[in-house]
């Protein structure tokens, strides 16, 4: 069978698997939280993680073509759950992740318009970047700069996806050289992804996040001060845990 024709057939099948499980009171609230021009089935993420996980199983063996063909297949779909199978597939195909260029990524985001799925395209896109940091790192600058605000974002998560140290190494000079270049900002999706970055880093990096926010605390959006402050004060963006 060919990669296109494999890919459409399977695409097929897990779109049906998506319907199966759709939960229409579900699919109300999460419009709400993302909204979205994806069609929305209201697929709950443990279904979704579990269907993504009883596909690997029974396929751990296509072809990188196979594999390929699949995502484009899934991400061109009109769902906001076929992109999250996409995502879920990927992080069970860990291994086989440096097989994706930079020109799917450039492809994929430009259809973004919410922050869950850009939050999971970001996750794979620190786990593509972690296979060869020197030289996928540098793409963070293009995202970056980009006039798109979810296109910002995505790098603000692939680094904090980077930062968990997860393939032995951390980028703090990077990250707070991206959020610098976003400091300024007031949209909330950047907002929140810079005080997400912050926070992420302060168990690995806890003294640059202090000095950073004390230099920055009259730039920064005042709830990012103060969620930065409280997770190094408490353990929690809150201030509501004890004190550590």
């Amino acid at each position: 069978m060919q990669a296109v024709d494999f890919a459409q057939t399977e695409a097929a099948y897990l779109l049906h698997q998506i319907k199966q499980h759709a939960d229409a009171q579900y699919r109300v609230g999460h419009t709400q939280s993302a909204p979205t021009a994806l069609k929305v089935y209201g697929v709950r993420v443990p279904n979704l993680r579990r269907i993504a996980r009883d596909w690997y199983r029974g396929h751990k063996q296509i072809s990188d073509q196979e594999l390929l063909a699949l995502m484009e297949a899934l991400w061109t779909g009109e769902s906001r759950e076929e992109r999250a199978i996409a995502v879920y597939l990927l992080e069970q195909f860990k291994r086989r992740i440096s097989i994706l260029t930079q020109a799917h990524f450039d492809r994929w985001r430009r259809t973004l318009d919410n922050w869950e799925t850009t939050d999971g395209l970001g996750w794979v896109l620190g786990l593509w970047q972690q296979t060869e940091p020197d030289a996928r790192l540098d793409y963070l600058w293009d995202l970056i700069a980009d006039e798109d605000v979810w296109s910002r974002r995505l790098a603000l998560v692939a680094a904090i996806r980077i930062n968990r140290g997860e393939a032995g190494f951390t980028i703090p000079d990077l990250t707070l050289q991206l959020v610098d270049r976003v400091k300024e900002e007031r949209h909330p999706m950047i907002t929140k992804a810079i005080s997400w970055a912050l926070r992420s880093m302060i168990k690995p990096h806890r003294d640059r996040v202090a000095a950073y926010l004390e230099e920055n605390q009259d730039i920064l959006a005042a709830h990012i001060v103060r969620e930065v402050h409280n997770k190094l004060r408490t353990g929690l963006k809150s201030g509501k845990g004890v004190e550590s």
